[in-house]
């Protein structure tokens, strides 16, 4: 108990005051508790410019942070149980920092980050509230934030530099170079300037969760032949009962994890599973056994972000797309697939989706089209960007 006290004591997050009347109200103790983290996309881009770069990845940790921040609010706590003052057994400790367990508490510690990197500097990307770049002549560290865990990448002697200031600033773990990351597994091979991501735990333990860590692997997560339809979902009040057993929604939500993470060979299969999270069928359970017994035997699987070729001229055409559509795909509406890709220096991908077109349209052209269309959506916002962090 003593050493989850401490930091508390050590950060002066409350002090203690007489008790007041009434209790914490909706608008009143906290309004906005919205806080960003950095998009999986762009970190993928900035592990695949550091392959090509040659820049340092290293990994921090800010211990306690959401103990940082400066509340708005007036806010009242009970003294701990086994730290009450003696004397002021009456008083309450009000809030001069944030805690963990508030609403806003994330968001105040979001913010307390962002002003500590503007007084240092630092210019916050307009399309990722979460990178932040600085650059001193030919040196550059860029900075990456998902909550309290923080990507520091640059050349070798300026993010040396930057650490250190991170750690004036805040308690910091220094975890090194990035090996493991929100569940990534980061392997790099630096002198072949590739990095390797996946998520080969991470995918263990949804197997281990759901007991077919066992199963036989099949070699696709689909099969063609057969096609998911509103007409297999339970229609009496028995049959979507007994479908409750399952833990349908839970294993659809580990895969959209593991696709939206390293796995774009899941995005299709993410995307016909998730339009039944409502009311599942048998087949559509059976459906998701089959994505479990395929991830049994790819779970090593990842991507590789290759910069082995990467060369001045390459670097100005680094970004590039594939498009591709499945018309009237959809048997209970006959509206199309769209689905893309995206790559930097030719063959790092970068993002990846599948989704269900929102108007049914009246040929294969015109469903490429609408799938272009979401194509070029994505390529220009990664091109700001690409801008932003100093590609030409």
């Amino acid at each position: 108990m003593d050493s989850e006290i401490q930091p508390h004591e050590d950060n002066e997050t409350r002090v203690l005051v007489p008790r007041p009347k009434g209790r914490n109200k909706y608008g009143i103790d906290y309004t906005e508790i919205f806080a960003p983290v950095v998009r999986l996309e762009i970190l993928r881009l900035l592990l695949a410019s550091a392959a090509a770069m040659d820049w340092e990845v290293e990994q921090m940790g800010v211990k306690t942070a959401f103990l940082n921040g400066y509340l708005d609010e007036e806010i009242y706590m009970e003294q701990p149980v086994g730290y009450v003052q003696r004397g002021k057994e009456d008083h309450v400790c009000v809030l001069r920092k944030s805690l963990y367990g508030l609403k806003q508490a994330s968001r105040v510690w979001y913010y307390t980050f962002y002003e500590v990197m503007i007084a240092e500097i630092f210019t916050r990307l307009v399309k990722d509230h979460c990178v932040f770049i600085k650059t001193r002549g030919n040196d550059i560290c860029i900075i990456s934030v998902y909550v309290d865990d923080l990507l520091v990448i640059g050349t070798k002697t300026f993010v040396a530099e930057i650490k250190e200031m991170l750690k004036r600033r805040f308690q910091m773990t220094d975890l090194g170079g990035v090996s493991y990351l929100l569940g990534w597994h980061i392997e790099r091979r630096r002198s072949e300037r590739i990095i390797f991501v996946y998520q080969e735990t991470y995918a263990t333990k949804v197997l281990d969760r759901f007991g077919l860590d066992q199963c036989r692997p099949v070699r696709s997560p689909e099969e063609t032949s057969q096609k998911l339809s509103e007409s297999d979902c339970p229609t009496t009040d028995a049959e979507k009962q007994e479908m409750e057993k399952f833990p349908y929604r839970e294993v659809v939500g580990s895969f959209m994890y593991l696709m939206l993470g390293t796995r774009p060979d899941l995005a299709n299969f993410v995307r016909q599973v998730s339009r039944y999270l409502h009311n599942p069928g048998p087949h559509h359970w059976n459906y998701v056994v089959r994505g479990l017994k395929y991830l049994n035997g790819t779970r090593d699987y990842g991507i590789t972000l290759d910069a082995r070729d990467v060369t001045n001229a390459t670097l100005a055409h680094a970004l590039s797309a594939y498009s591709d559509t499945d018309y009237a795909n959809n048997v209970d509406t006959r509206r199309s697939v769209s689905g893309y890709v995206t790559y930097l220096f030719g063959s790092s991908p970068i993002s990846w989706w599948s989704s269900l077109q929102k108007l049914v349209t009246l040929s294969t052209t015109e469903a490429a089209y609408v799938a272009l269309a979401s194509t070029v959506q994505e390529v220009l916002y990664l091109k700001q960007v690409m801008l932003e962090l100093g590609y030409d």
